[in-house]
């Protein structure tokens, strides 16, 4: 979850310029302005884990925005848009993360998008055990996901810290709608709640390059060993002090997949992120 943070720290050992209370007000609404039109959202969990360790506990509000842009041609034509920000608040005892993504893919002139919006918070966020709270909507129509809902709660357990390597692991509960009508195939919908675990390690290889490695276990009770099992690895290259290119690799395999679509996806992604 295919998917949200005690959060993080930033990459750069320079401080960045402070928000005032206004201008963090103007960019939520500018933010959820953005996202308003998004129906819910993709069949990849989604990578959260690596966006919790990217904010710098010294700073009281922070922030990203992320652009990708991949084309390619063999039997089709692709062209693929992305776009994605992040917003982090910490407070004193608690902090709140909210994210929103929105893809477009041109294929052969054709249309399709996904994207997504999460929102969580953790409360006592500078302890080694953490508790959370999260919502999420998601859409994917080129998997066929019409709707993604869910709404859970865990703990987060802040394992190793060290200057440049850090691992943590969170574990929950969440409950999940989703509806699906992938192509030549019938309405599904599902109401189910799920366990949600992640381990999560982060690296720095280099002054300017990092490298971030998640994995995802997410399972029904009483499918506990047919699980959604998802890895993402990132490397992050610091251009300069607002700038940074990530080349990501992301994979999914479901035991228990929707009638029509693949058990097994993956993606490759490169962007650039302005950080502010």
């Amino acid at each position: 979850m295919n998917n949200l943070p005690a959060i993080a720290e930033k990459e750069t050992g320079t401080p960045l310029p402070r928000f005032g209370l206004k201008t963090a007000a103007c960019c939520l609404v500018l933010l959820f302005l953005y996202i308003a039109d998004l129906r819910p959202a993709s069949a990849q969990v989604l990578n959260i884990e690596s966006l919790r360790m990217d904010a710098d506990t010294s700073k009281t509000w922070a922030g990203s925005l992320t652009f990708g842009f991949s084309a390619s041609k063999n039997d089709s034509e692709t062209i693929q848009l992305s776009n994605d920000a992040t917003l982090v608040h910490l407070g004193q005892t608690h902090s709140y993360l909210l994210l929103s993504s929105l893809n477009l893919i041109s294929i052969d002139d054709e249309l399709v998008n996904n994207g997504h919006i999460h929102l969580r918070g953790t409360l006592g966020y500078r302890q080694r055990w953490s508790p959370e709270l999260f919502t999420q909507l998601q859409y994917s129509r080129d998997w066929g996901l019409k709707r993604r809902a869910l709404l859970g709660g865990g703990i987060r357990h802040n394992t190793f810290q060290k200057e440049h390597f850090r691992a943590g692991i969170t574990t929950g509960l969440m409950f999940e709608h989703e509806v699906w009508h992938p192509e030549e195939a019938p309405r599904a919908e599902y109401n189910r709640l799920k366990s949600t675990t992640s381990l999560l390690t982060r690296g720095k290889l280099t002054e300017s390059t990092s490298l971030y490695i998640v994995g995802y276990y997410q399972a029904e009770p009483e499918r506990f060993l047919s699980p959604r099992l998802t890895a993402n690895v990132e490397l992050r290259f610091t251009v300069s002090r607002y700038v940074r290119f990530n080349a990501q690799f992301s994979t999914t395999y479901d035991y228990n997949p929707v009638p029509d679509v693949e058990s097994w996806i993956y993606s490759f992604r490169n962007s650039f992120t302005i950080v502010f």
